[in-house]
């Protein structure tokens, strides 16, 4: 059997985490009530939701879940913050930064030889992502390739699955309300999507005190991932009015909360507009995205660059090439972001999307970043031509458009 796995019984200690968001609940009257929706899947979000994870496992039945995570997640004492004095738990935490097909066969060999009967993801969006592949290929025969999005994939796969529960502890993918996973698989040679509605997780639990110890720079990257999915979801060509709103209402909560929450990581009240906002931008994409995704999903194929960190940098650049074809949905953005809504709202945006890089202390260009070459532009846009998220974007792109984009943004 290979993949390393903990057995672990909770002695619910009191973490620190917790502790460093304390002095700002009273202040919060309005935003400390546990809510429940059920759209797409089942969800508990507010602070303290952690507490519910006992009964949401009982109600799905699940009595020896397997727990996906990643190393950073078990030394921040996160482990302990959700579960508590939950029992005795089998914990999988090889989950690498962009998961790929042998970290999941990893936790699936560990899965079946501890008998589990149900996946938690606990975790960024890569814990997310590989714990709903190990739930798929419990199931499912073959190998993850046979389920890419681009080769009928998703025809392949059934409701037959164990329970799921996602648990984030950063504010940025959604995938705790996505229907989908993303792997870099070796049959293709890059990060490639896996989409099913019956990959929804049974239940995510949204508790903004998880995200209280999450460094500046993983803020800023994460929830920059966060803006883009509502920016592109929105923009995208397919008709979904349903997600065009929750879209614009997600980056309504983002533009409040994202810049706090970089600055004070102990603001609940930013971190809890965060939560929010990256949730509704994850339910807000099942409308579809756009070329910053395509081309971030090739880039993240090279070395083991921050996915969200990509979608920042390369944002402007592709709304500038989209603006002639969505005029007016950007100035819909804008006027979300708080920058207006005259004649230039669309410039504006475009400007506002630069500087929050400076501001938030991330990278402004692709040649900062460890384990991309120009050399190999060419490469990288051929590759995200094949992306299923190009399908989506408001303008038609050739090969050529994306390393122009590339080339502006190195």
């Amino acid at each position: 059997m290979s993949g390393r796995y903990t057995n672990l019984s909770m002695q619910c200690p009191q973490s620190a985490l917790l502790h460093q968001g304390q002095g700002k609940r009273t202040t919060m009257a309005a935003t400390t009530e546990l809510a429940y929706f059920t759209f797409p899947n089942r969800i508990l979000f507010g602070i303290g939701s952690r507490k519910e994870l006992r009964n949401e496992l009982a109600r799905l039945g699940t009595r020896h879940p397997l727990v996906v995570t990643d190393r950073g997640v078990i030394d921040a004492g996160l482990l302990e913050m959700a579960f508590g004095r939950i029992g005795s738990l089998t914990v999988f935490d090889e989950v690498e930064p962009n998961p790929t097909e042998a970290n999941c066969i990893a936790g699936l060999a560990v899965y079946r030889a501890r008998g589990c009967d149900g996946v938690i993801g606990l975790g960024g969006g890569s814990s997310l992502d590989a714990a709903k592949a190990i739930r798929l290929m419990s199931t499912h025969g073959g190998s993850l390739a046979d389920y890419d999005i681009t080769a009928g994939g998703p025809t392949r796969i059934t409701s037959n699955m164990p329970p799921m529960m996602a648990i984030p502890t950063t504010a940025g993918t959604g995938s705790e309300a996505g229907r989908g996973t993303l792997i870099q698989l070796p049959q293709t040679g890059r990060k490639t999507a896996i989409l099913s509605p019956f990959l929804l997780p049974s239940v995510a639990i949204c508790d903004p005190e998880l995200t209280l110890g999450l460094p500046p720079l993983l803020t800023a990257g994460t929830g920059m991932d966060a803006l883009t999915h509502a920016v592109e979801s929105y923009l995208s060509r397919s008709l979904h009015p349903i997600c065009d709103g929750i879209a614009l209402e997600a980056l309504r909560h983002i533009a409040k909360g994202l810049e706090a929450s970089v600055r004070d990581g102990s603001d609940l009240t930013a971190r809890w507009e965060m939560m929010l906002g990256a949730l509704m931008a994850g339910i807000s994409f099942h409308k579809g995205l756009g070329i910053v995704h395509a081309l971030s999903h090739s880039l993240g194929s090279e070395g083991r660059v921050h996915h969200g960190t990509l979608n920042a940098i390369l944002l402007p650049h592709v709304l500038r090439f989209n603006r002639p074809n969505c005029e007016a949905k950007l100035a819909d953005l804008a006027g979300q972001m708080g920058v207006g809504r005259n004649e230039d709202a669309p410039g504006h945006l475009i400007t506002l999307t630069e500087l929050l890089l400076v501001r938030l202390g991330l990278p402004q260009h692709l040649s900062q970043l460890q384990g991309l070459h120009a050399d190999q532009i060419p490469t990288y846009a051929e590759r995200a031509t094949k992306d299923h998220c190009m399908a989506t974007n408001p303008r038609t792109a050739t090969q050529e458009d994306l390393e122009r984009i590339l080339r502006a943004a190195w």
